[in-house]
């Protein structure tokens, strides 16, 4: 068992540098490439879809890799009728898509690529949850290593050859759609069974848990990607394409951080008392305050930083250092919310959280609204207010539900 420990753990980490390193060459790619104005557009229409991609497939890779670890009865029936729940729900958001991307003054077809890529990672997933509900992490890492590479260096011809931004997400789409066919024919086909009769009363379950584990993943993505979102609302052209490099990076950072905590919640999970669960929290509080070591770092640094990125993207985006310093302070405020939903999914509070994330969104939508109507250096302000927003009432809404 423990030598098992330590391939995964190799691996994962190797699949996790991998992707980092990749996505982080892909951007800079784009940003050099085809300029801030681009990237402006392929990173909010990207977020857009991340939002609207989250509720559809509805975390059902996550649910189907519990039934399977559980050996679910109906385990046989999972995969057929995951990809069957997933395309359906699909094939909905594309008709709610229009509305959306006019909504959010987005990209159709770029946003529309976009959520066809992640409702297709979703099914890939699905299909690798048989190997992970077994414990083998191996197989689903090794597929995602190669399909990283392969990613990476399509783009890196496809920018190359002067093809348009739009023919890249394309190439993105069509790889993970053949992975798909990889993952999927992997699984033992006595592993698999299509059965009609019985597929209704899976689908309802798996529905059901589905609706439940959805709700914390969709907070998550809120978090995340809530911020170019909005950005995008309020800013456009060049100015958009720094300031959502900028927020990028911070996102960057901050998923290495959550990667570390959400190792918590399977202790967490088998808390007892209230004792055991405070001394927890406050312990964690020490992370929060350290998590300031990083902003500080950046500043006394910056100069340098401005002049690394002016190398890598070019001078239009001299500014991606400037506003990174100052955004780089809400790194302690994310690192205090993720605390809020690992104690909140752990102890079962997940639907309280939503409702109150949701809420928080909507205040920071007004909070971006005021701040670039009368505020000086608006933008900055509007991710840092917005963050300091979220931060107050994850932590009301876990106080209210567990005190």
């Amino acid at each position: 068992m423990l030598n098992n420990w330590k391939q995964n753990t190799v691996y994962i980490s190797l699949m996790q540098l991998t992707l980092l390193i990749v996505n982080f060459f892909v951007i800079t790619l784009i940003s050099r490439e085809y300029g801030p104005e681009s990237y402006g557009e392929y990173a909010s229409s990207k977020s857009l879809s991340v939002l609207v991609g989250t509720a559809t497939v509805m975390s059902l890779a996550l649910v189907t890799t519990k039934y399977l670890a559980k050996k679910n009865e109906n385990s046989k029936f999972l995969f057929s009728n995951s990809y069957f729940l997933i395309i359906r729900n699909f094939l909905i958001a594309l008709i709610i898509l229009l509305p959306v991307t006019l909504l959010f003054k987005r990209d159709i077809s770029m946003t529309a690529l976009f959520l066809t890529g992640f409702v297709v990672n979703e099914m890939i997933h699905v299909a690798l949850a048989y190997f992970q509900a077994k414990g083998d992490f191996v197989t689903s890492s090794k597929q995602i290593f190669f399909r990283t590479i392969i990613y990476g260096i399509g783009a890196w011809i496809i920018v190359n050859q002067g093809f348009s931004i739009i023919s890249l997400i394309a190439f993105q789409v069509l790889m993970l759609a053949s992975f798909f066919v990889v993952a999927h024919l992997s699984i033992p086909s006595k592993e698999i069974v299509v059965e009609t009769k019985s597929g209704k009363a899976v689908r309802n379950d798996l529905q059901k848990s589905g609706k439940k584990m959805v709700l914390t993943t969709f907070s998550s993505a809120l978090i995340s990607e809530l911020d170019i979102v909005l950005l995008g609302l309020f800013y456009s052209g060049s100015v958009l394409g720094v300031l959502a490099w900028s927020r990028r990076i911070l996102e960057i950072i901050f998923q290495l951080l959550a990667a570390s905590l959400d190792i918590l919640f399977p202790e967490l999970s088998k808390a007892k008392d209230r004792n055991e669960v405070s001394f927890i929290r406050s312990k964690l509080t020490m992370v929060f305050y350290a998590s300031f070591i990083i902003p500080v770092t950046y500043f006394i640094f910056k100069d340098f930083g401005s002049n690394l990125f002016v190398s890598l993207l070019g001078d239009e985006f001299d500014l991606v250092s400037e506003y990174t310093y100052q955004i780089l302070f809400c790194i302690p405020l994310m690192v205090w919310s993720r605390i809020n939903i690992i104690f909140s999914r752990a102890l079962n509070f997940e639907i309280n959280l939503t409702k109150t994330i949701i809420f928080g969104s909507v205040l920071s939508y007004v909070v971006y609204f005021a701040m670039h109507r009368i505020g000086t250096n608006p933008a900055v302000l509007s991710i840092i207010f917005s963050q300091v927003i979220i931060a107050g009432l994850t932590t009301f809404s876990f106080r209210r539900s567990y005190e």
